[in-house]
């Protein structure tokens, strides 16, 4: 059989594909191309993609006769097992609400809604096989503002072109490590689903306000394990500055809205 040999264009479009694929068979497929062009044997891509020769070889004649999107497209969409259509459904249903952080949750809740029994590697099959993958979800900060933080890299970015040698930069800020801080986790999602989880709304002790410069890494904190951050505790914190830095004739600190 010939190697395939693809146009620049065509190459790219192969390769965005590709690499956006969420089906491990798609990607398997077109790979078979690409490889081709590069140069390489049926023998050698069967040898990487882990099939049999025959299949590349069927794989490149559907690239050849019949197009990319042919190439992309599985006819054979698996059996879904012992669940029926709107099982499968109300399954996807509950996945997609993020709430299984593994297998064995999901297989304890096939058993327990529909009275059917999966082992622990059945259920990931089925899963697979229905769409399903395992994941990490992503994360929001609750009160982000892209129009707010675009303004506010802007004036950052003035600031730092005007600071003189006597200006001294600070982002001020509190965290409070461990305690009350949302997690992120991963869980069984659909394929290609993104779940979001809001993070960093936590506000429990340890109480720790502090005050980074980008400019030179130096850093100047207050450690309070039973005192809340206060605006006392503020002044307190831009004395340790100045007492650091006596010579500085200007102190520029960047803070969020915090009472204090």
């Amino acid at each position: 059989m010939k190697t395939i040999q693809l146009t620049p264009e065509q190459r790219k479009d192969i390769s965005e594909r590709r690499r956006h694929a969420h089906d491990r068979r798609i990607y398997q497929r077109l790979s078979a191309p690409l490889w081709s062009d590069d140069g390489r044997t049926r023998e050698e891509i069967a040898e990487l993609v882990g099939v049999s020769t025959r299949q590349v070889g069927q794989w490149l004649r559907i690239f050849r006769n019949k197009g990319l999107d042919e190439l992309c497209t599985l006819h054979y969409q698996g059996d879904p097992g012992r669940l029926g259509p709107a099982q499968v459904k109300r399954l996807k249903q509950e996945i997609e609400k993020g709430v299984f952080h593994n297998a064995d949750q999901i297989r304890t809740w096939i058993e327990a809604s529909f009275g059917v029994t999966y082992s622990a590697s059945g259920v990931k099959d089925l899963l697979r096989r229905i769409g399903a993958s395992f994941h990490k979800v992503s994360g929001f900060f609750w009160k982000a503002d892209v129009k707010e933080q675009k303004q506010f890299v802007r004036k950052y970015r003035r600031h730092k072109r005007e600071a003189g040698p006597e200006t001294r930069r600070y982002f001020v800020d509190a965290c409070h490590p461990v305690w009350g801080v949302d997690l992120l986790y991963s869980c069984w999602l659909l394929v290609g689903q993104r779940f979001y989880v809001g993070v960093g709304n936590g506000r429990k002790r340890l109480n720790i306000l502090g005050a980074y410069s980008p400019d030179d890494h130096d850093y100047v904190d207050l450690r309070l394990t039973r005192e809340n951050i206060t605006g006392e505790q503020f002044v307190k914190l831009l004395e340790a500055l100045l007492a650091k830095h006596p010579d500085t004739g200007r102190f520029l600190l960047y803070l969020d809205n915090a009472r204090y």
